[in-house]
């Protein structure tokens, strides 16, 4: 029960349509260049142009293929850990925190642990609790929603991202231009004032979905 913000990114959990799901495929992805910002589980990893991976800051969008150069590039899924070679132990750890400038910092043959499958369905923790939303919890699903209060917890190993619900579910919307779709809310959080939902992204947001390339 949340009663309390407690934020921990997108927790893959199974995908959508019933589809067999074995935990999910996680693909690594090289990390030979520094990156601003953090790797923590539950984050959205977005590849540059140069194929350096990153752990995306501002929200991503999500609108018609059609339109996809106008979509934000790159998003392959979400970070479930990170490997790498420690610069003090001098060995191949697996953890779930990595921090920004790794490279500079001494660490080597790094990989970022990418959730790819563009099927794949989440959890995450809403903004606000829904309140007086029409039809209560259920009213949620279908909606659009944007992530938000991107970062990373470094105690943790954890995203802060949560879903931005708003309160009453008064930021829930049809808007094409929101990268999230509420799939199922979990019934035992419904009431909290933090609920937890189960969401995927739209199409035009992930790269496997979207003929723009990085």
């Amino acid at each position: 029960m949340a009663s309390t913000s407690s934020p921990y990114g997108l927790k893959p959990i199974n995908l959508i349509g019933g589809q067999a799901f074995n935990g999910g495929v996680i693909r690594d992805i090289p990390l030979v260049a520094n990156s601003a910002t953090a790797f923590a589980v539950g984050n959205v990893i977005q590849l540059g142009n140069t194929g350096i991976p990153s752990s995306i800051a501002p929200p991503p969008t999500a609108i018609d293929i059609p339109n996809a150069a106008n979509a934000t590039a790159g998003i392959v899924g979400v970070c479930v850990g990170v490997s790498y070679v420690d610069p003090t132990l001098k060995l191949q750890s697996f953890g779930q925190y990595l921090p920004a400038n790794a490279i500079t910092s001494g660490y080597t043959n790094v990989f970022i642990r990418v959730c790819d499958d563009p099927d794949q369905l989440y959890q995450i923790q809403g903004s606000a609790a829904f309140g007086t939303l029409t039809n209560g919890p259920s009213g949620a699903i279908g909606k659009n929603a944007a992530l938000g209060n991107f970062g990373q917890n470094a105690t943790t190993g954890l995203s802060t991202i949560n879903l931005v619900v708003g309160a009453n579910g008064g930021s829930l919307a049809a808007t094409t231009t929101l990268a999230m779709r509420v799939v199922d809310v979990v019934a035992e959080s419904a009431l909290d004032n933090y609920p937890d939902l189960i969401v995927k992204f739209n199409v035009g947001v992930h790269s496997y979905n979207n003929p723009l390339g990085v």
